[in-house]
């Protein structure tokens, strides 16, 4: 996203909180003529942003020119934004449950509490509502228009996405490569480091010793789809030190081109990992590392295969 885009971003956000903000004013006049709450089926191609707010943090979900999608500018997972949109177009009316601003505190829904969640489009809220605590059933919040005294219980998936993190709209995707076209690895782990070639539908080391290839494809299986739990902080990127890496490993195919080459850093409880060429730094569990790069050991044929 480039600094026009963001500029942009702000403006809209500024707007919209200060409209919220008259609305909540006057909001009361109109809770006599307020009959249910249903939100609109609203579609990510009608829509420009989404702006979840609370009173400690501000995401925003931006679509760009060409439909793809940003969180707080960074690139965004788009079956996540996808599963937004489904959880608005399934919306069903919600029961009404209070009808006065003094529940708004102990249901969460206050200004401190609650979460403003705005779809806008050509800088104009198209729906602007404020989830609170968890309501009456399973999957389900308390809800209000913005500057609505009225209060439903609202069921739905929406319930659970609008207290999505930041990191949790973001692409998680750290590499996607297809085992058939990786022909050599190289791996190393600490002091330890080893190799292996394809040698048509078998593998070996790259010492010529045979190595068990169902073991070889299901260590590559582990880079057809490799997702992140998560990414560093600004704050732990400081402190993380890939010079040199705890652990590299790096596929290449037939031609000796680089398919993808990946550095960790050890942590307490799993590796940090950022692509060789730089980018972000994401977080795994340390038993998927383990199954990325294993020990050349289990690699090895075993004493009776064979028999």
């Amino acid at each position: 996203m480039n600094p026009k885009q963001l500029k942009r971003i702000a403006i809209v956000l500024v707007v919209v909180l200060f409209f919220w903000g008259m609305s909540e004013i006057l909001g009361g006049r109109r809770n006599d003529t307020e009959i249910g709450f249903v939100l609109p089926a609203l579609q990510a191609g009608e829509v420009d942003s989404v702006i979840f707010a609370t009173d400690s943090a501000t995401t925003v979900l931006a679509r760009a020119v060409d439909n793809t999608w940003t969180v707080n500018g960074f690139e965004a997972d788009r079956d996540a934004v996808n599963e937004l949109f489904e959880a608005v177009s399934d919306s069903v009316e919600a029961e009404l449950v209070a009808t006065s601003a003094v529940v708004h505190e102990r249901m969460g829904l206050d200004s401190v509490r609650g979460i403003r969640v705005s779809f806008i489009r050509d800088d104009r809220a198209l729906a602007a509502v404020v989830f609170g605590n968890t309501g009456r059933g399973y999957a389900s919040r308390y809800v209000r228009r913005a500057g609505s005294n009225f209060v439903f219980n609202y069921e739905g998936e929406l319930a659970s996405l609008v207290a999505r993190p930041a990191d949790g709209w973001r692409n998680k995707r750290i590499l996607d490569v297809s085992p058939d076209s990786v022909a050599r690895v190289t791996v190393r782990r600490g002091d330890e480091a080893y190799s292996l070639m394809r040698e048509g539908s078998e593998w070996r080391f790259g010492s010529g010793a045979a190595a068990d290839s169902s073991a070889v494809q299901r260590m590559l299986l582990r880079y057809r789809t490799l997702d992140a739990t998560g990414f560093a902080s600004d704050a732990q990127a400081d402190s993380i030190d890939f010079d040199p890496p705890d652990r590299q490993v790096t596929l290449f195919n037939s031609r000796g081109d680089t398919l993808a080459s990946v550095m960790f850093d050890s942590t307490n409880a799993g590796y940090w990992v950022q692509q060789a060429s730089g980018g972000h730094i994401y977080r795994i569990v340390a038993w998927r590392a383990d199954q990325m790069m294993p020990a050349d050991s289990t690699l090895r044929p075993s004493a009776d295969e064979g028999n």
